[in-house]
């Protein structure tokens, strides 16, 4: 890209980190505890992505002992239950964990180019308040979720299924004054819960059909919230929007934000204990469950989490989440009537988080390298954190050794993993 004025460097690290997301945090932490300056590069006001501005509350995805999410989930435990029930203090225990670990971060910053010479990131174009501006550094880890940083370095990219669909978007938001002797929660398809009217999914499905719901939504998740009367809210869908488009972005929130009075409206009406509830808040924009995919060294597919398979080269053991694919084309999932296919505990090889093209990045989170299938496992909170964790011991030890992602051993990011009480094999 070429600029009418030569911008402004107004920051150089050793480990340049976009998104401040759980798969973000994980990996500026894993950076900073190497003993690397790092700088995280976050589009909105505050991190955390889905554990705060996302509104998510359930932290999913089967993970070891002394991993990085092990770590974080123990350090909120006083806001968690199941999972994430109070966003705002989570906000502020994320933002000082950061702080405490010297970890750098720029909050609302967003990435809107490179500046690349030889195969590799010489620096990230941000967009400011003050106009763009430039940040330098050694290597550069992708936890956008979207694949922004990779994108623009001109990484090989794919996209949802062979059809071109994703996985529809959602808002979760959370309901207050629900009677607090109502125990009603409803995490996945299969948990029944039978009430005065009768089964619950069924009610959920049967409005569904009726139109007293939207014909995407055949189930209203309900988790635990910060206090006894409030739940968060698992049920909003907007299908066939692509959501790295501003236009297609804004229209999707505009029906999942419509959608918010309709759920609410059976809820009041058809489940006992619900009649006085109101929306207490909702999350800053749209979730997005599937989007870009960063072509890597190994593609991973459905078949390898069926299998549980395992890999040489493991940097993330015993990963385990069904393999949820919202149905990107009507309500409930893309490929059974209740529950996801199940996965077996599996393996992230540290091949799937290094790109193709640039020799100083690596891939984090949900923009790693996967299928349409094997991303709707591996794109949850907990597996996020540990690619994070080491996606950024990665970083760090190609500094230590003075070499590209594609000439680092692998076994050398094993041996710092497990020496952190990490179990990989």
């Amino acid at each position: 890209m070429l600029y009418t004025n030569e911008l402004e460097t107004i920051f150089f690290a050793d480990v340049v980190v976009a998104g401040g997301g759980p798969s973000g945090i994980a990996a500026a932490i894993s950076a900073a505890e190497m003993g690397k300056k790092v700088l995280v590069l976050e589009r909105a006001g505050v991190v955390g992505g889905c554990l705060t501005i996302g509104h998510v509350s359930p932290i999913s995805g089967g993970h070891g002992e002394n991993t990085m999410a092990n770590r974080i989930n123990t350090y909120l435990a006083d806001t968690t239950k199941y999972g994430v029930n109070n966003f705002e203090n989570t906000k502020i225990k994320l933002t000082d964990l950061l702080d405490k670990k010297g970890v750098d971060v720029f909050l609302n910053t967003s990435v809107c180019d490179v500046i690349r010479e030889n195969g590799e990131i010489k620096a990230v174009v941000i967009s400011t308040q003050s106009g763009l501006k430039a940040v330098e550094g050694k290597m550069f880890i992708d936890a956008t979720g979207d694949g922004v940083l990779s994108y623009l370095a001109e990484e090989n990219v794919e996209y949802g299924r062979d059809d071109g669909l994703v996985q529809p978007t959602s808002v979760m938001f959370t309901i207050t004054g629900v009677d607090e002797n109502q125990p009603l929660l409803c995490h996945h398809e299969a948990m029944d819960t039978v009430l005065k009217k009768g089964n619950y999914l069924q009610m959920c499905k049967d409005a569904c059909k009726n139109g007293v719901l939207p014909p995407e939504i055949d189930i209203v998740r309900l988790y635990a919230g910060t206090n006894k009367g409030d739940r968060v809210v698992n049920a909003t869908q907007a299908n066939g929007f692509n959501p790295l488009e501003p236009a297609d972005y804004t229209k999707a929130q505009i029906k999942l934000r419509k959608q918010i009075a309709i759920v609410v409206k059976f809820l009041k009406e058809n489940v006992e204990g619900f009649e006085n509830i109101s929306v207490k808040d909702s999350s800053e924009g749209i979730g997005v469950r599937e989007s870009r995919r960063i072509k890597g060294m190994y593609t991973i597919c459905a078949q390898d989490l069926i299998d549980g398979k395992r890999f040489e080269d493991v940097i993330v053991h015993n990963a385990n989440f069904p393999i949820d694919i919202h149905n990107p084309n009507g309500a409930g999932q893309a490929e059974s009537e209740t529950l996801p296919v199940k996965a077996k505990p599996y393996d992230v090889p540290f091949r799937a988080i290094v790109p193709l093209i640039n020799n100083n990045l690596f891939t984090a989170g949900r923009c790693i390298s996967g299928s349409h299938r094997a991303h709707a496992s591996y794109r949850v909170m907990n597996i996020a954190m540990n690619i994070g964790e080491a996606a950024g011991v990665a970083a760090s030890l190609c500094l230590d050794c003075n070499m590209t992602n594609k000439e680092l051993d692998y076994k050398k990011v094993q041996e710092v993993l497990t020496g952190r009480g990490i179990e990989l094999f």
